[in-house]
């Protein structure tokens, strides 16, 4: 139940949130990678990840908490 949710949360992130928190997390990419990749600055990066990291905790607090 718990995978469930944590591919729900994923799966409710916007796009560009969701492929960077992947790339990193589960692939294992750095953000200099990502960066040439995409061409995306490491710092837009870095904060898209962020909020990605925070939207997760936020919807994973409320329904694991309900």
């Amino acid at each position: 139940i718990l995978l469930d949710e944590i591919e729900a949360a994923l799966a409710e992130l916007p796009p560009n949130q969701r492929e960077v928190f992947l790339a990193h997390e589960i692939d294992g990419r750095s953000f200099a990678e990502i960066s040439k990749e995409t061409g995306v600055s490491v710092n837009t990066l870095l904060s898209r990840k962020h909020y990605a990291v925070q939207r997760l905790r936020k919807r994973l607090k409320e329904r694991i908490l309900k």
